[in-house]
């Protein structure tokens, strides 16, 4: 996952958390005894070119052994590693049978098959070998941690989520199986337990570049982007070109902009192929007023991947700030062409037919942008322009006041952030009532201030008030389902009431949501 260039006008990237790493190791079978037999001897000779890396004398080696004595368990199960190694996955996975056949209560085969048929993207079936695997060796690290990614690919989280665990306490020098914990923590909404496993990781193996980006990549959510650039810069510096990416969207989210674009400069160079890139770096050309440059990133972004919609959507910007209102508008209708709802294409066509003399098309594109974001206010503002020039003055005059209700509306939520602080700094001395009032005078002016919600149940619990206090908690879920605190201080509300099923339940959100949260003390803060 890549994070969202703020600085460019359209939200645009929903990739997966980047990072999730499958432990390959083929596990060949130890050299034998004195004594040997012609097969056995060749089979040492096979095991002394796989260590060498000579993987045509090994597999040379291991196929005469296995002529000389087909019983040679351990020379079929390295044939089947050389193959694998070889890139010869068919071939690998006869053999892998084969080897099944006479050893079916072998983990170590039961996990060197499950990794070819992932590299064949047969993830059922490696599934299935991984899961064997596990069985015959619970403490079988690298297998818990395959199984738990592709438990993850597949959908089920919560086993993912026990598979990491269980990996981290078997073997917490695992750096690997730290990322991917914090991977799916961060997944699930957990963003301070996911940092302390990327942390744990990055501790492990100060190298390991994906820990790194994932780190910079939480620490941007966080919008601690001090720190997130830190991380995208030591990842890229250790060949991440993920990061490079990212690297270039803090910084032009923190206003460098020439080095942001020198970022996605270097970026397009390691990704070439990648539109996304090409995007990116013709988005902050476009803010540095360098429009031809930037058209020719945003066409290069559509050749690669034409239905990359920001891109569209930026290109009509870009030829519309160069004067070419009709060169415009066909990238606009594009962009909606391919999503119907974008809101922000939208007032953008509508706002380049208002400037094209298009008055009556425009009115209609910019009402359905309205209709699509209901607090669009530079939208109900061109709309009322296009209606005045049509000489429509009542529905003009209608656009112009929902403009200044919006208006009011960004007036009343910094009210209502004024009176979130002032609880918090009552919860800081310890005065209970003042911090209630001020949390309810938030809520009275904007009711879906769902941290404020949490505060104030966390304050009536502490005041003895628990029905309103668990009232107030249900409303803070519902606005925001990923509160692991509100889960939390749910649980000790619902045990104190002596409901312990649902106390019991609210605490398993909350820990799968945020770990730590099974030794920190109650905190109603944020």
């Amino acid at each position: 996952m890549r994070p969202q260039a703020n600085y460019l006008a359209t939200r645009w990237l929903a990739f997966a958390w980047a990072g999730v790493a499958v432990a390959v190791l083929w596990l060949p079978i130890a050299k034998g005894q004195s004594g040997m037999t012609q097969a056995q001897r060749h089979y040492e000779a096979g095991i002394n070119a796989l260590e060498r890396g000579d993987l045509n004398g090994a597999e040379r080696e291991f196929r005469v052994a296995l002529k000389m004595r087909p019983s040679l368990v351990q020379a079929r199960q390295n044939l089947a590693v050389t193959l694998a190694r070889q890139g010869k996955r068919e071939a690998a996975v006869e053999e892998f049978e084969k080897a099944l056949a006479a050893s079916p209560r072998s983990p170590e085969v039961h996990y060197n098959l499950g990794l070819v048929l992932l590299e064949k993207q047969d993830r059922r079936s490696a599934l299935k070998h991984f899961r064997r695997a596990v069985e015959l060796k619970p403490d079988y690290a690298e297998a818990r941690n395959n199984l738990g990614v592709l438990l993850e690919d597949l959908g089920d989280l919560d086993g993912a989520l026990a598979e990491y665990r269980a990996v981290v306490h078997l073997r917490p020098r695992y750096a690997e199986a730290h990322n991917n914990l914090g991977a799916l923590l961060a997944r699930k909404g957990g963003l301070d337990a996911a940092m302390a496993e990327y942390r744990a990781a990055i501790d492990l193996r100060p190298d390991f570049a994906q820990a790194h980006a994932n780190l910079g990549l939480a620490l941007w959510k966080k919008r601690e982007l001090g720190a997130a650039e830190a991380e995208f810069r030591t990842a890229a510096a250790l060949g991440n070109p993920e990061a490079q990416v990212s690297l270039g969207v803090v910084l032009g989210e923190t206003g460098q902009l020439d080095a942001a674009i020198a970022a996605h400069r270097k970026a397009a160079e390691l990704l070439p192929r990648d539109a996304e890139v090409h995007y990116l770096l013709g988005g902050g050309l476009q803010q540095k007023g360098d429009l031809d440059a930037a058209i020719a990133e945003l066409r290069q972004a559509l050749l690669l991947d034409p239905k990359l919609v920001a891109a569209y959507l930026h290109l009509g910007m870009a030829l519309r700030q160069k004067g070419d209102l009709e060169g415009a508008i066909a990238p606009l209708r594009t962009a909606i062409y391919l999503d119907a709802a974008n809101a922000e294409a939208h007032y953008q066509l509508g706002f380049t037919l208002r400037r094209n003399g298009e008055l009556a098309e425009a009115a209609s594109v910019l009402r359905r942008a309205v209709s699509l974001r209901a607090n669009y206010t530079e939208a109900f503002y061109v709309l009322g322009q296009a209606l005045q020039q049509m000489a429509k003055r009542e529905e003009a005059q209608a656009a112009f006041a929902e403009v200044e209700r919006l208006h009011r509306a960004d007036a009343d939520l910094a009210q209502a952030n004024a009176q979130y602080n002032l609880g918090l700094q009552a919860l800081e001395k310890g005065d209970l009532r003042a911090a209630r009032d001020a949390f309810q005078a938030a809520l009275a002016i904007k009711g879906d201030f769902a941290e404020a919600h949490t505060n104030l149940g966390g304050v009536l619990l502490k005041l003895g008030e628990t029905d309103s206090a668990i009232g107030q908690f249900r409303i803070a879920l519902d606005l925001r389902p990923d509160d692991a605190r509100a889960y939390y201080n749910l649980g000790l509300a619902l045990d104190k009431k002596g409901d312990a099923q649902g106390a019991r339940e609210a605490f398993r959100r909350a820990l799968d949501l945020d770990p730590r949260l099974a030794i920190a003390p109650p905190v109603s803060r944020p």
